[in-house]
């Protein structure tokens, strides 16, 4: 059985269970909010104030538990075992949903098995930034280094990372000689980058955005914007530089339990969604170069399942493992 049919099967199955014909009140308990990622970073960042506008709109508190660590397993672990009553969500975002599955060969969880979608949040454009010295002044000028003599070094925040996994695929397409240099996180590996350690990055908007503002990196090119970015309206999109083939954004969402309440589902959907697009939300996250992109919990399950498919592909093709 396909996983698609299997995911519709639970959830088909859920909006029969007792307790929707019980109609069990709901929100009974505070909320958790489960992030996979360290206190601190910007998944738990963007988490916080999110949670603060959902408890509003459900009132009920909504507290953030950080459980990072293994590949995102221990926080898919920890939902796992918790009730499938709607008070335990998982946030996560690319990597975790679509692109462990094919990078680890031992995956403790199965993104549409094990969860239900709820919602994708933002879709997050990527840029591809080098050192302000450097003599490259747009993405062409980069790719004919990069073919030429020695190649050039690259950096990113992880082995598997959705900027590495991209940097290989116009590496592969343009068949340019780039050797990867994985970081633990994106800020070691900009500071290599402003030292002139690495020749470019590609890197997510947000963290690199105040460095291009300060001077201290170039943007070349945006990745996974159709439009030029509001907040780097001088540089040109991925399609203008003549690669629409690779032009694909990151994003996060948000998940429950599989065999949630169908009802239940449907509530946390329409509160999560208002929290999204909540203005303070909006004003904080928009200037990132974030945009809001909610999906309904099918079409997002559909999502999941085809972006699965895009990179799981990319990542075999580039013969990507992490250990």
């Amino acid at each position: 059985m396909s996983t698609r049919r299997q995911w519709l099967g639970a959830a088909a199955s859920a909006a029969l269970t007792p307790w929707a014909l019980a109609q069990t009140p709901y929100p009974a308990r505070p909320l958790s909010w489960v992030v996979p990622y360290p206190a601190g970073g910007f998944g738990d960042a963007m988490s916080r104030l999110l949670v603060q506008k959902l408890g509003e709109r459900m009132q009920q508190a909504v507290v953030v538990e950080n459980k990072p660590g293994g590949a995102a397993q221990l926080a898919a672990q920890y939902v796992k075992q918790q009730p499938a009553d709607g008070h335990t969500l998982l946030y996560a975002d690319i990597g975790p949903l679509a692109m462990y599955p094919a990078l680890y060969a031992k995956l403790s969880f199965s993104p549409l098995k094990d969860f239900a979608p709820l919602t994708r949040l933002f879709k997050s454009p990527l840029v591809v930034v080098v050192p302000a010295g450097s003599p490259f002044q747009t993405l062409a000028d980069l790719l004919r280094a990069a073919a030429a003599g020695d190649g050039l070094n690259y950096g990113s925040y992880g082995q598997g990372s959705q900027p590495h996994v991209w940097t290989e695929q116009l590496r592969i397409k343009t068949r340019s000689r780039m050797t990867h240099v994985p970081y633990q996180g994106a800020a070691p590996a900009l500071q290599d980058l402003m030292a002139g350690r690495l020749d470019f990055m590609c890197d997510v908007v947000a963290s690199s955005l105040p460095l291009v503002r300060e001077g201290k990196l170039r943007a070349l090119v945006s990745v996974g914007s159709e439009l030029r970015l509001q907040v780097l309206p001088q540089v040109p999109t991925l399609t203008e530089a003549g690669h629409a083939d690779l032009d694909t954004p990151g994003w996060n969402g948000v998940m429950v339990r599989a065999g949630t309440p169908a009802p239940v589902v449907e509530v946390l959907h329409k509160a999560v969604v208002a929290a999204l697009e909540s203005p303070e939300v909006l004003g904080r996250y928009r200037p990132l170069g974030l945009e809001p992109a909610p999906l309904a919990p099918a079409a997002f399950g559909e999502f999941i399942q085809s972006e699965s498919q895009r990179w799981g592909l990319a990542i075999r093709h580039a013969g990507i493992k992490v250990e």
